[in-house]
């Protein structure tokens, strides 16, 4: 009867373990870096084309939170899906460096992101990968493509259900936004669309 008892009880954990796992929608955002970054009155003016996601984690999911029996116990979502936060950041970033326009592009800038994950066990971890691709607007013709990619971990004192899904959402916008940043301010990039 004792050994019955123990495992009823081990079943119950266990189950109570898998099937605690709740979602979390969480914004992504994209804050333009407080250097000066203002692009030259005639810098060649871009606008942002096609943004695919090309992740293998499909909708709006970006990580977990995990306990310490690593069972993923916190889904994040992204608010929205994850072409269009890219693009609006792209966006974003291009208006912040007076290097966009919505008339007569020379360029038009997209992007396959490849990657953009994040999770929490004993750290806050968070990755992005994507390629970006610069196209003449009129010839269609690509003139550049490169890959960037970036990572970020933080140490947390925040374990299990106690973790913020906020702090981990913003780990992955930090990582998003140096994305964004380093292939807009790579001097290769700068010296494809002069």
């Amino acid at each position: 009867m004792h050994t019955i008892n123990k495992l009823i009880t081990t079943i119950g954990i266990t189950l109570l373990l898998f099937s605690s796992c709740r979602s979390y929608h969480v914004s992504l955002t994209y804050t333009p870096p407080e250097r000066g970054i203002q692009g030259k009155s005639d810098t060649p003016k871009l606008r942002v084309g096609r943004i695919n996601d090309a992740r293998d984690i499909k909708g709006t999911e970006i990580g977990a939170i995990r306990n310490e029996f690593g069972v993923p116990i916190k889904t994040l979502h992204a608010k929205r899906p994850i072409a269009q936060i890219a693009h609006n950041a792209f966006a974003y970033a291009l208006k912040a460096r007076n290097m966009s326009t919505v008339k007569n592009p020379k360029y038009t800038l997209s992007a396959d992101i490849i990657e953009l994950w994040c999770h929490q066990y004993t750290t806050q971890d968070a990755g992005c990968r994507a390629r970006i691709n610069i196209y003449n607007t009129s010839t269609k013709n690509l003139i550049f493509s490169k890959e960037y990619s970036a990572k970020h971990s933080r140490q947390t004192l925040k374990i299990t259900y106690w973790s913020s899904v906020e702090e981990v959402a913003t780990v992955v916008s930090h990582t998003l936004q140096e994305i964004v940043d380093n292939a807009l301010d790579d001097p290769d990039f700068r010296r494809a669309v002069r």
